[in-house]
């Protein structure tokens, strides 16, 4: 018997959208989502968040964006 295994499809998986801190260099989770796939296109607003390492509010743009898993 063959078994065979799917992989998943590039660009369709859904990433989390991270930032790092500027006060401490460490990557935050912004509790966003996005489509890998779709990122190039999408629009990111309202892009403020409060730390979990450093508690302050920080801003953010797109070019700050890592997306991970």
């Amino acid at each position: 018997m063959l078994l065979t295994r799917s992989l998943p499809k590039v660009g369709n998986a859904i990433k989390r959208i991270l930032v790092r801190c500027p006060q401490t260099g460490k990557l935050t989770d912004t509790g966003r989502t996005v489509a890998e796939a779709s990122f190039p296109t999408t629009r990111l607003t309202n892009n403020k968040m409060t730390c979990l390492h450093c508690g302050q509010v920080h801003s953010w743009t797109k070019k700050d964006v890592v997306l991970a898993r």
